[in-house]
């Protein structure tokens, strides 16, 4: 028979054999075992993730990790000067056009009434010829000042200047305390109209930037309060204009 025809087995190899397999067997369960508590620890796959899909850095962090690296940025710029909060965004400061102020004849116009009254009251006699005539030789002289002087606001300044050619020009300098008729907004101590705002007749302001010695010349006699240099103008533009940028340009006023 195949027993008898078989070859001896060698015991040896038998003792060899067995010993393997049964740790083939321990090596098979410690791994179960070990994979079974290393997928209860690991953290859940998206299956809805493709697996092409890598997460970018910025995508990656998380709210609170922006927010520690914002405050570590402010810190460091506190201490060395890096100046700004990082969360801050540059805020452009807004660019004001200049403005040219409307002429106003009102004044020019009251004043020629005025003149026309003073002759018709006095019957055409020499005291109502001479005062009317006066007062309507003044009204002509504010027409035709109306017409050539602008007043000007820019950048940093309020100016007075020529536009009767069409293009605004130098007025030269002031008449009463020299200088350029031009005054820096940071140097108003004081504006109104006078007598009011319903009623205007003159521009008033006052400013610093006129030398400190020529303060008691012209009509800045008449106001020692607080120091400065005053002006007077004809209200020959629109003062409601006029008004919107003083305050608008941040003209000091007492009252406010």
């Amino acid at each position: 028979t195949s027993s008898h025809l078989a070859p001896p087995q060698d015991s040896k190899m038998v003792k060899m054999v067995r010993p393997t397999a049964s740790a083939t067997a321990v090596a098979l369960l410690v791994g179960a075992i070990a994979s079974g508590y290393a997928s209860a620890f690991a953290p859940p796959i998206s299956h809805h993730v493709r697996a092409s899909t890598r997460p970018t850095a910025s995508a990656s962090a998380s709210p609170a990790a922006t927010a520690t690296q914002i405050q570590m940025q402010n810190l460091l710029g506190g201490i060395f000067g890096g100046g700004g909060d990082a969360s801050e965004k540059a805020v452009a400061k807004p660019n004001i056009p200049d403005v040219v102020v409307d002429p106003d004849y009102n004044v020019a116009i009251g004043f020629a009434a005025y003149g026309i009254f003073l002759v018709a009251i006095f019957q055409a006699s020499l005291l109502g010829v001479v005062l009317g005539g006066l007062t309507l030789l003044f009204a002509s002289f504010l027409v035709v000042q109306t017409n050539r002087l602008r007043f000007v606001f820019d950048e940093t300044s309020f100016e007075l200047k020529s536009g009767l050619s069409g293009e605004l020009a130098d007025t030269g300098e002031n008449v009463v305390v020299g200088g350029a008729n031009r005054w820096t907004y940071a140097s108003f101590k004081n504006w109104d109209f006078l007598p009011s705002k319903d009623f205007p007749i003159l521009v008033y302001f006052k400013e610093t930037q006129t030398s400190a010695d020529k303060w008691e010349e012209g009509p800045g006699q008449f106001d020692k309060v607080g120091g400065g240099q005053i002006h007077f103008f004809p209200a020959i533009a629109k003062v409601d204009q006029l008004e919107e940028q003083f305050r608008l340009r941040g003209c000091a006023k007492v009252d406010e």
